[in-house]
C-alpha cells in the first residue's frame, strides 16, 4: 500500500531559516483506545539516514516503520534534513544545524497534533466551545485563553521520537521535549518560531474544519475515515506571516546559545548592538487561540543506531558529545557508549533499539554490549531487539517484516502502559 501524506509543506529551520520539506500522515481512523471515549493524542516523528548517501524521508526503512506506526493510531511526521532531496542547503560536517532542523520540526509537530480535533472530540464539545476557524493571518497578540475540554481530559500527548541510522544519532542528541517546547512557548512576531507556530495552527484548524461532522439528531456518530484518501492532501510553501514582518533567524540571535538564555537577557544583548531607535517586535501570547500544549509523554525508537566511534566519524564533532555541551563536560565516548545524559534519557523513557546482527556500520557485538547494561539497569525502560540476518540497510529477505513486528509489539506494550498511567 502506498502511503499518502495528508499534507506536504515547508517550515523554516530556526538555525538559519532554510526551508525544510515536511510531510504529515494521519492514521486511517482515529480510533479510541480500549475503554476510552476519545482518541488520545499520539504522534511520531521519524528521521532519515545520512543525506550524502541518499537518505531522505522517502527511505524505504523509514517508510516501512512509518506504515507500522500509522497502524497503531499515531499521526506521523517526517521531514528532510538540510541538503536531503529537495530541502535547501547542504549537509553540515558537525550535525549541529541538523539538530536544530529537528528541533524546528518538533516544535511544529507537537503544536500541530495538539491542535487536531478528531471527530469524536467534535461530538463531545458544546458549539460555543468549538475551535474558531480563521483565515491565514499574522499571529494575533493578547489572545484570550479558551477552555479546551479535550486537553482538560487528556493532559499531554504520547510523542514518539524515532530515527534510522544517522537519524537515530540526531534524535538521540535532542534536548528534553520540555526544553524544546519552552522555546516556542513565547515567540516574537516575524521569527522562525512564530512562523512555525502559525503553520501548525493553520494546518490543524484547516483539517479540523474538513472532518468536523454535521449535527445529527438522535443518532450515535460513526467513526469517520480521516486518511489522505478521504481528505484533500494539501501542499504548502512560502510563509504565514504578512510581508514585511518576517525576520531571519540570524537577526533574532547572535549565536545558538540563545536557546539557553532568557528573553530579558537576549533583549539586553541585542539592544547593546543595535541603534537605539530600533525596537523589538512585541512578545506574543503564550497560547495561540485555544491551543494548550502540555508536556508530552516521550518515547524513543532507534533503528540501526550508530555508536562511537562511527557516530563521531559521521558528524565530525570537534569533541565527543559536542551536541550536548549544554549538559556539562563532555566525557570520553571512545569506549563505544553514548553520552551519559543520552543513556540516562533512554533508561527513564520507554525506548526500543532495533538492529541486525549483520550490521557493518556498528557490529552487533558492540551494539549488544552497549544495550544489555541499559536494559538491565534498575527501573530501566530501555529494551532492544537483535534481528537475525539483518544488515544496516534491511535489504535481506524477511527482515523488514521482523522489524515491523518488533515495533508493533513494543508499541502495544508501551501504549497499554501509558493508558493505565493516564
Amino acid at each position: 500500500m502506498v502511503l499518502k501524506p495528508v499534507a506536504s509543506f515547508t517550515i523554516p529551520s530556526i538555525y538559519d531559516d532554510i526551508p525544510l520539506d515536511c510531510r504529515v500522515y494521519h492514521p486511517e481512523h482515529f480510533v479510541p483506545n480500549h475503554g476510552e471515549s476519545s482518541w488520545r493524542k499520539k504522534g511520531a516523528i521519524l528521521t532519515h539516514p545520512y543525506a550524502p548517501l541518499g537518505g531522505s524521508y522517502d527511505d524505504l526503512v523509514v517508510v516501512s516503520a512509518l506504515g507500522e506506526i500509522l497502524k497503531q493510531g499515531f499521526v506521523v511526521g517526517t521531514f528532510n534534513f538540510r541538503g536531503a532531496a529537495s530541502s535547501r542547503g547542504r549537509t553540515s560536517w558537525t550535525a549541529k544545524p541538523e539538530l536544530w532542523d529537528l528541533i524546528s520540526f518538533c516544535g511544529f509537530f507537537v503544536h500541530y497534533v495538539n491542535g487536531l480535533r478528531p471527530p469524536w472530540v467534535h461530538h463531545t464539545m458544546h458549539p460555543l466551545e468549538s475551535p474558531v476557524i480563521s483565515p491565514l493571518s499574522t499571529i494575533q497578540t493578547e489572545l484570550p485563553a479558551q477552555v479546551d475540554l479535550y486537553e482538560q481530559t487528556y493532559k499531554g500527548m504520547t510523542l514518539l521520537l524515532g530515527g534510522y541510522s544517522y537519524g537515530s544519532l540526531i534524535t538521540s542528541n535532542l534536548p528534553t521535549t520540555e526544553s524544546i517546547l519552552s522555546r516556542f512557548s513565547t515567540v516574537r512576531k516575524g521569527t522562525s518560531e512564530a512562523e512555525i507556530r502559525l503553520r501548525a495552527f493553520h494546518m490543524s484548524t484547516q483539517w479540523n474544519a474538513e472532518v468536523a461532522p454535521r449535527p445529527m439528531r438522535g443518532r450515535t456518530p460513526m467513526p469517520i475515515k480521516t486518511s489522505a484518501a478521504s481528505t484533500h492532501a494539501i501542499t504548502l510553501g512560502g510563509e504565514e506571516s504578512e510581508p514585511g514582518t518576517r525576520r531571519s533567524s540570524r537577526d533574532s540571535r547572535n549565536s545558538l546559545e540563545i536557546v539557553r538564555r532568557s528573553i530579558d537577557r537576549s533583549r539586553a544583548r541585542r539592544s547593546s548592538t543595535r541603534p537605539s531607535t530600533e525596537t523589538d517586535p512585541p512578545l506574543l501570547e503564550e497560547k495561540l487561540g485555544s491551543m494548550r500544549v502540555a508536556d508530552p509523554h516521550t518515547i524513543y525508537l532507534l533503528i540501526s543506531p550508530l555508536l562511537p566511534p562511527v557516530s563521531m566519524l559521521a558528524t565530525m564533532f570537534s569533541k565527543p558529545g559536542a551536541l550536548l555541551k549544554w549538559q556539562g563536560d563532555s566525557p570520553d565516548l571512545t569506549n563505544g557508549h553514548m553520552h551519559p545524559v543520552v543513556e540516562d534519557k533512554f533508561r527513564k523513557h520507554a525506548t526500543l533499539a532495533i538492529y541486525g546482527d549483520k550490521d557493518f556500520f556498528t557490529s552487533h557485538k558492540r551494539l549488544k554490549k552497549w544495550a544489555e547494561p541499559l536494559a538491565s539497569a534498575i527501573d530501566s525502560h530501555f529494551t532492544f531487539r537483535e534481528i537475525h540476518g539483518a544488515g544496516h540497510f534491511w535489504h535481506e529477505e524477511g527482515v523488514d517484516g521482523e522489524m515491523r513486528r518488533c515495533i508493533r509489539e513494543w508499541l502495544v506494550d508501551v501504549i497499554g502502559a501509558s493508558s493505565t498511567a493516564h
